[in-house]
């Protein structure tokens, strides 16, 4: 199969990326200039040779495009080699030259779909192949260790986590500077990785603080990962990423569904990257890994956004389909409640499978920071999310202080709050108000009784 050319002002680089994404979604390979952004020795010559190839040659008309001696050149060549021409209209009037050809009114921008006279038009000389899918899958691994094109990462104004890990491996004994991975709120910075992890790139995303980011901040994160991409580099075609939210406090089925949604957002904007097969989601937790599947295999379970793969655990997102809804606006955020348990891995199960379950059949988010609450950021956000909670969960088994700080800091908020202790458990002060269970099973009546009190009395 041939391509199509594309002609075009860097001026119009937004839309024409869009324009090339709605085309390869209807099957069709594109061709357009990237290098006239960094120029090369080979600038030239690359396009004459696409143009001398390509079966369709669309040029997309604006003023600056009118204004644009290279356009000039381009239309120059392609008529030359008697190449179709296909004048699509973004901003300004029809030109005179190409007065004789009907042209595709696409001045709607990126709101624009191409006509179906439009796209026949092109089908009628170049066959169109399968229409695009990306594949989106989750797997169990460390992100530094996977085989990816690009890994994206976030900076919250502070590194924490798989982020801190992948910023060391880059500075140590390279020839890059911290604050070279230091990105301002909403830019992005796009690093060749020097074989310090596997993948060949890394990109991190400037985000907000800890405290400011929610569930809407992850979905515009997810979105800019895209959106960069795009710009910086569009020929990635394996982009990999954590899922980010649960380890600073956030509901690990609703951040994975965010994270989606920007996705998604990006994609029916047509900023998505024009050679982008994969998305793979890297966690190290098995546990989580199988956790995460059971959400997606849920939430694709309609068939409408994705099909499973083939041969492989994940899904084949279905772009064309996607970019032809109505984008999803993001959900009012739910009310949540925050768990305070200590960092124990013995107390996994009870937060997933003895707590977990009741908070979300209250229609709530659970939430809670996983791991050991070593600095500032951490703890403020542990305070940020109590404070605004609306049920607060304290489990006491094990506790340290920082577990009785948060406590101390859910009272002081007049948070409603539920105690629980295994049993046999003693606590450094005398109450009748934490709940002793025994077995996960025991653990989740415990807690059902309790919650169905605070509903009688109208706190919940």
């Amino acid at each position: 199969m041939s391509h199509i050319f594309i002609s075009y002002s860097k001026e119009n680089i937004d839309f024409v990326r869009y324009l090339r994404a709605l085309l390869e979604n209807e099957g069709f390979a594109v061709w357009m200039d990237e290098a006239q952004l960094t120029p090369s020795a080979r600038w030239w010559k690359d396009i004459e040779q696409n143009i001398d190839s390509c079966s369709a040659f669309v040029v997309v008309m604006s003023p600056e495009a009118y204004e644009s001696d290279w356009v000039e050149r381009e239309i120059l060549r392609a008529e030359n080699r008697k190449k179709p021409l296909y004048p699509v209209l973004l901003a300004g009037d029809p030109w005179s030259r190409l007065a004789n050809i009907q042209f595709e009114d696409l001045r709607t921008g990126l709101r624009s779909r191409p006509s179906t006279h439009f796209l026949n038009s092109l089908r009628q000389i170049i066959a169109p192949g399968k229409p695009r899918t990306v594949q989106f899958t989750v797997v169990e691994g460390d992100i530094t260790q996977i085989d990816a094109d690009v890994i994206a990462l976030k900076y919250a104004r502070k590194f924490h986590g798989a982020d801190e890990i992948v910023a060391v491996r880059l500075t140590v004994g390279q020839a890059i500077s911290l604050d070279q991975v230091w990105p301002e709120t909403g830019d992005y910075v796009y690093l060749d990785t020097r074989g310090s992890v596997k993948a060949v790139h890394t990109l991190f995303v400037g985000t907000p603080i800890l405290r400011q980011t929610d569930y809407k901040q992850l979905r515009e994160f997810a979105a800019r990962v895209l959106s960069a991409l795009t710009e910086v580099a569009p020929q990635t075609q394996h982009l990999a990423m954590t899922i980010h939210g649960p380890g600073f406090g956030l509901d690990e089925t609703e951040s994975l569904l965010s994270q989606i949604g920007g996705y998604f957002d990006a994609i029916q904007s047509g900023q998505i990257p024009s050679a982008l097969q994969r998305i793979t989601i890297v966690e190290m937790s098995a546990k989580r890994v199988e956790r995460l599947r059971t959400t997606l295999e849920n939430y694709f379970a309609d068939g409408s956004k994705a099909a499973p793969m083939a041969s492989d655990w994940g899904y084949e997102l279905k772009i064309a389909d996607l970019q032809s809804n109505t984008p999803t606006p993001p959900k009012p955020a739910k009310p949540h409640a925050f768990v305070i348990m200590p960092p124990d891995k013995d107390l996994e199960d009870v937060f997933y499978f003895g707590i977990q379950g009741s908070i979300h059949a209250l229609g709530l988010l659970c939430e809670r920071i996983e791991g050991k609450i070593a600095d500032e950021d951490l703890l403020n956000q542990a305070k940020s999310r109590i404070s605004t909670a609306s049920l607060v969960i304290a489990v006491l088994t094990n506790a340290d202080s920082i577990i009785y700080l948060q406590l101390g800091y859910a009272w002081g908020a007049n948070r409603p709050t539920i105690m629980l202790m295994k049993e046999g458990i003693s606590l450094p002060f005398e109450t009748s108000a934490a709940l002793a269970y025994g077995s996960l099973k025991s653990l989740e009546s415990t807690l059902a009784g309790a919650l169905d009190d605070l509903k009688a009395k109208g706190v919940l």
